[in-house]
This record gives structure tokens, sequence and C-alpha cells, in this order.
């Protein structure tokens, strides 16, 4: 339904989308807005008993609403409709959102000894070049890739992400997770014993194993290399 081009209702799975005009001002907006629900109303008249209220989705297109533009939008829609805005989406990011993704997608480089009480957190993929120590921790998000002995403990995929790696010198009483799965190496025994790096991941049935770093291309062949800088 489109009283005029600035506002466009329709309906949709969840609901209904209240699509802006990307090229009309913010007050051409308000106003077409009250047009639109003034005309909802007339048509509602007849049927005063329904009373329950309707998901709406307001897309913005490649503009953004601040704070006050929404919530203005928002007290008039709810003061005078049953509908609901559920989520206001847009094409485009703010810096803030840009800025964390930016940080999810790339690899955080980390130079520096991790020792007992220390915690270090990534929001996405890590490469630390340094030794974790006993009671030492390091997390992230994404994948975690050390060059240097892991002592401590090392927390892959903090959000659930399954898919993620752990690459490191693995020693005894070190403590692995990823996700929800853990393990604690009590005896290096089998792949652990041999020298240098190897990675672990969960394995199809959702258990941790290690595997050598010649079969990391394999296992996980998605996994993207991912550059960054030292900070």
């Amino acid at each position: 339904m489109s009283l005029d081009q600035s506002v466009t209702l329709k309906g949709v799975k969840e609901g209904f989308r209240l699509t802006l005009d990307e090229a009309a001002s913010y007050e051409e907006i308000i106003k077409d807005t009250e047009k639109l629900l003034e005309h909802l109303k007339t048509q509602e008249k007849d049927s005063e008993d329904q009373k329950e209220t309707i998901q709406l989705e307001v897309y913005t297109g490649d503009r953004l609403l601040n704070e006050k533009q929404q919530e203005k939008l928002t007290t008039l829609v709810h003061e005078n409709s049953r509908f609901r805005i559920e989520k206001v989406a847009a094409n485009v990011l703010t810096y803030e959102e840009s800025a964390a993704w930016q940080e999810e997608v790339s690899l955080q480089m980390k130079a520096q000894t991790i020792r007992s009480g220390q915690v270090l957190t990534a929001p996405g993929d890590i490469l630390l070049v340094g030794k974790v120590h006993p009671g030492g921790m390091i997390r992230a998000k994404g994948s975690i890739f050390i060059i240097g002995e892991l002592h401590g403990v090392a927390h892959a995929g903090l959000s659930g992400d399954t898919k993620a790696v752990i690459v490191a010198d693995f020693h005894s009483k070190a403590q692995i997770r990823i996700a929800e799965n853990v393990e604690v190496i009590e005896e290096m025994t089998g792949i652990e014993q041999s020298n240098g790096a190897q990675f672990a991941f969960v394995n199809d049935l959702h258990m941790l194993n290690f595997e050598s770093l010649d079969q990391l291309k394999k296992i996980r062949p998605s996994l993207e290399i991912k550059t960054g800088g030292f900070n």
C-alpha cells in the first residue's frame, strides 16, 4: 500500500514491511507515514474488536536513521496503529557496526607472552606469536593460531563456531576448548608427541581431535588465510 512514493507498506512472511524512500526528506517520510496510518485507521473502523499487534519491519535502503529519528518514527507508529516495530533494516552500516564487522573478519595479530592470570580475547581469528604459560588464557570467536608453546588454556569458537581450529605447539596440562567441546591434555600421546605445531578441531563425531598441520587444508578447506598487522 502506498499513498505517496516516500512510504510503502507491504505484507511479508513475518508481518509487514514499511519501506522508506531513501531520496525523500525525513519530514516528508513523517508526513506520509501519518497519512498512511490515518488511512489504515479509517479502514479498521469496522473491525475495532481486533486488537492484536502486528509486527512491522522498517526498511530504509541506502540511508540511516539516527537515534532521534528512529524514536520519533517508532512513537508515531506505536501510538497510531497496531503495528509494533521489531526491526529497522538498511543496506548500509554505521561506523561502529562496520568497525565491529571488520574486527570479526580480520586476523588480529599479537606478539606477547600470556602469563598466569592473564586473558587475551579476540573478536575474530587471532595469531599469537609467543607462549601461553600455565594459568594463562587466549580466547577468540574464530580460530586461534599460536607460533609458540601452549601450556595454558586456548578457547576458540567462543560464540559456538565448531568449525574453528586451534593451531599450536601443545603441551601436557594445556586445556583446549572449541565451542562447547573441552579437553585437557593429561599426557602427550599419538599426534601430540610429534615435534612442532599441530591443530585441534571438532570432528564429525562432535569430539575434539588432533592432526598434523599438513592435514589442515584437507579437514578445513574453507579456512581462509587472513592478513593483518601487529599491535
